[in-house]
């Protein structure tokens, strides 16, 4: 059975949003360079996970931080 895909403008759709990703791989479901994702973290716009020098993203968690944080009314 196939999961649902989340429609969130903006964002790229994937057949699973509990996957753990890499940096490159975060930014370009974004749509954003790599440095951008860097400015966000450093904003705390968006959630990662610290593992030793590596660092790694949720995308649901990505997901609903940003649905949830970011929305304009």
């Amino acid at each position: 059975m196939q999961e649902p895909t989340h429609s969130t403008p903006g964002l790229a759709a994937t057949a699973s949003t509990d996957e753990i990703l890499e940096k490159p791989q975060t930014a370009e479901r974004l749509k954003v360079s790599t440095r951008t994702l860097d400015e966000w973290m450093r904003a705390g716009r968006v959630p990662y996970l610290k593992i030793g020098k590596s660092v790694r993203f949720r995308w649901a968690d990505v997901l609903a931080h940003l649905q949830h944080n970011n929305r304009v009314n």
